[in-house]
């Protein structure tokens, strides 16, 4: 069978859906031809694309569109998991790639690493190398060749986030010198293109509009308008809680026309349509959306006999062609001929795909560079026709192709991935992409924990062990341990089904010296050693993916102290993996749900303990906190980490505090630290805090840090970035009835998982009765 390599193309809506349902099989500017007008819109993250310009323009057949975001939303939080860092921008990658399928875009990214928020240009290019960054773009706008470019942002400091600012700034220069072939070398970036115009979207700012267009426009052929499209595409990004509206009537969009090397004597408001003076690029006058005789209705269907395939393995695939045209096609496929397929019928083949790359996040196969990723973006090859790699391409291993001809015409060849089939009780028919694995996967929980020093540690360490063998395998595996720590038993030997998942634990007793410690464990199948493996990381909405690790965890053995009647229950709350740090301290920890709290004894706790952006994410937690603020009151420590503009609503916090808009954050991990009150509870007992304990802290130090509070919070330290005014929001206790609030909305919430010890010392402190030793303040500790 004629088999494709990744093809350079941009066929983004042949990507399967994860509930394995079907795009409909509608024109968009894919259909149009390689000369259809092009717009590239440029922004920072996954969620900056404006989705009724970009389904206006591609759904509409205005022009084939494609957005670049420099990044992947690494550094943001999590409405729906606890997955951050590069597991969450998996997630928000096929969320993006999600969204195109919806819209039919094409997608790229740069190499930038999302680091976290960012207060400036200055700052954002500290982490991202300015050269480096506008390589990527120059690369893009080559490969992409846009007519037009809209940028998401301005590029001034009214942008606020510093990479929305550099994502404006790359672009407008990406725009200056794509053209220029001594700086950006044809053999290295591709082939010179100029772009014709550049655009800023108005959509916040409509008064500085220079164009507006109706992007609710009703298209008959969808049944829908683009803004219906628009609002299931924005409401893809689940891990952002950006869920839309699917709106009908007249919908405004306004975009800003910056400069223009095609009509720049037209006035910017004199202009009909962002394509005004932008010269057709297709020569033979074909209506391409006319034509109603070209089979649009054909399908393509390849189903795989497992879903993941080892290295090594060959996967039986049975392929299907589908006619769903009123007239017969021609379909050919490397099958010893040609076959016709009548209306409403279907002819099938075998084939066979080799294992011969695990399948994974290309941008993770090899370590990043500080903040940027070291693999390298696609790029436009000189003189080869085609479409350029987007980022949907670059995950197209082996694709299943099929050409047809109507009426003795060669069609567009088709490709689609070999899916993985079978039926869920509940979602009915799920799809899922056949994968290349290793034979046997292993996995640690956690790559990071935590545990106390000098002090007796057990501690169960669960071995998870995938197999992608067709039958069953005999599996000893090993577990290596540090000295100090010793198992139940060195090794185990366990039997494992073709396709099967086993966990083992081992019991790990000892103790452990302050510092670092590495426990890993290795597969023994069949003579060959396995010491790595994958977390799945799988949603409704996404393709499924997989983050490869290796089978060790580290653990920060940590010298703390608290005392033997610590008892913390935990509601938890967005991106939150602070109760299992806790957990691996040795500290009992029991996990309440929002809606049970009226119904919890809660002076059983001698804290209680609220995640961060809780209030925001449960509806019911707002309702019930009343339970809380009694427990408090009763006598109870009740710790809330960081909210946002919810946390000023009456009733929530004892006592009112303000958040800004923008809200103060710390960004600088390394900010200096001031301790206000070194006799503070929270700084003393049971453990001592000093400045050491504030170095190696990762991505920030706080965020929506209350600007003013009322003068019967005390405040516990003060923070800032370089050249920002103080801010004492970083924990702020109160006295309350017989009890104690306290507040922080430092970012313990990425430190504790990263293993930072000395921010579980000091979280430790918050939730420990020495922290009731505070007194009333006598000053106005909220003036600032």
């Amino acid at each position: 069978m004629r088999r494709a390599l990744i093809a350079l193309t941009a066929v983004v809506f042949a990507m399967p859906r994860a509930s394995g349902s079907q795009e409909p099989n509608v024109p968009t500017c894919f259909d149009c031809g390689a000369d259809h007008p092009r717009v590239l819109l440029i922004g920072a993250h996954p969620d900056d694309e404006d989705t009724n310009l970009i389904a206006w323009l591609q759904r509409g057949g205005r022009a084939s569109t494609a957005y670049l975001s420099l990044t992947r939303g690494d550094g943001g939080q999590n409405l729906i998991g606890n997955e951050l860092g590069e597991e969450l921008g998996i997630i928000r990658t096929e969320e993006l790639l999600a969204a195109r399928r919806v819209d039919g875009a094409a997608q790229f990214f740069t190499r930038a690493y999302d680091f976290g928020f960012s207060k400036s240009a200055a700052e954002t290019y500290a982490h991202w190398p300015k050269d480096s960054l506008l390589d990527d773009v120059v690369a893009v706008v080559r490969a992409w060749r846009p007519d037009l470019i809209i940028m998401m942002f301005s590029g001034t400091p009214r942008d606020g986030h510093g990479h929305h600012q550099v994502s404006a700034l790359l672009a407008k220069e990406a725009y200056a010198v794509s053209a220029d072939t001594i700086r950006f070398p044809v053999n290295k970036f591709g082939s010179a293109w100029t772009v014709s115009k550049l655009y800023q979207t108005s959509r916040f700012q409509p008064d500085s509009a220079t164009l507006r267009f109706n992007v609710g426009e009703y298209n008959e052929k969808l049944s829908r308008s683009y803004a219906e499209i628009a609002g299931e595409s924005r409401s893809l990004h689940k891990s952002q809680g950006f869920g839309a509206l699917q709106r009908k009537g007249v919908v405004w969009n306004y975009v800003q026309r910056l400069e223009s090397r095609v009509n720049a004597a037209t006035p910017a408001k004199a202009e009909k349509s962002i394509l005004d003076g932008v010269v057709p690029r297709w020569r033979d006058g074909t209506d391409y959306g006319a034509d109603e005789l070209v089979p649009r209705h054909s399908a393509l269907e390849a189903i795989a006999d497992r879903q993941y395939l080892a290295i090594g393995d060959s996967a039986r695939i049975m392929v299907t062609y589908y006619n769903r045209n009123r007239r017969p096609v021609t379909v050919f496929a490397g099958l010893g001929g040609e076959r016709t397929v009548e209306p409403d019928s279907s002819t099938s083949w075998v084939t066979y795909m080799k294992g011969r790359e695990i399948t994974q996040p290309w941008w993770l196969v090899t370590p990043r560079n500080g903040d940027l990723f070291s693999a390298a973006i696609p790029r436009a090859v000189p003189g080869v026709g085609g479409r350029p790699p987007s980022e949907d391409v670059r995950q197209q291993n082996d694709w299943i192709t099929a050409g047809a001809m109507f009426g003795g015409v060669h069609l567009a060849e088709e490709r689609v991935p070999a899916v993985y089939r079978t039926v869920d009780p509940i979602r009915g028919d799920v799809q899922r992409p056949l994968v290349v694995v290793p034979a046997i996967s292993i996995t640690l929980d956690r790559a990071v924990e935590l545990a106390r020093a000098d002090v007796p540690f057990e501690r169960f360490v669960n071995v998870t062990l995938r197999s992608a063998l067709t039958k069953p395998a005999a599996i000893r595996v090993l577990l290596s341990l540090p000295p100090g720590l010793a198992a139940d038993s060195a090794s185990r030997s366990i039997a494992i089904d073709s396709a099967g998942t086993r966990r083992i634990t081992f019991r790990v007793r000892g103790k452990l010296t302050a510092g670092d410690h590495l426990i890993s464990a290795s597969a023994i199948a069949d003579g060959r050693t396995y010491n790595s493996g994958y977390i799945p990381i799988d949603y409704d909405h996404i393709t499924p993916q997989r983050l490869y690790r290796p089978a060790a965890t580290r653990v920060r053995a940590v010298d703390l102290r608290y005392a033997a009647t610590v008892n913390v229950g935990y509601i938890q709350g967005v991106g939150d993996k602070v109760a299992p740090a806790l957990q691996q301290l040795g500290i009992p920890v029991t996990l309440i749900a929002p809606g049970e709290v009226p119904s919890i004894d809660l002076s059983k706790f001698s804290a209680v303990v609220v995640g961060p952006r809780a209030y925001d994410a449960h509806r019911e937690l707002i309702d019930n906190n009343t339970y809380l603020l009694d427990y408090a009151r009763n006598g109870g420590t009740l710790v809330v980490q960081y909210g946002q503009y919810e946390m000023m609503r009456a009733g929530v916090m004892p006592y009112a505090i303000t958040i800004s808009r923008p809200h103060d954050r710390v960004t600088e991990e390394v900010a200096p630290v001031t301790i206000l009150d070194a006799a503070s509870p929270a700084l003393t007992a049971p453990n001592r805090i000093t400045a050491a304990d504030f170095e190696g802290w990762v991505q920030e130090r706080g965020l929506y840090m209350p600007r003013t509070f009322d003068e019967r919070f005390r405040p516990v330290v003060e923070v800032n970035d370089p050249g920002a005014p103080p801010n004492r929001g970083g924990i702020i206790v109160a006295p309350y009835g017989k009890g104690l609030y306290v507040y922080t909305t430092l970012a313990f919430f990425r430190q504790l998982p990263a293993g930072v010890s000395g921010a579980a010392k000091l979280f430790v402190n918050l939730i420990s009765s020495e922290a009731r030793g505070f007194a009333p303040t006598q000053t106005k500790a909220g003036s600032q």
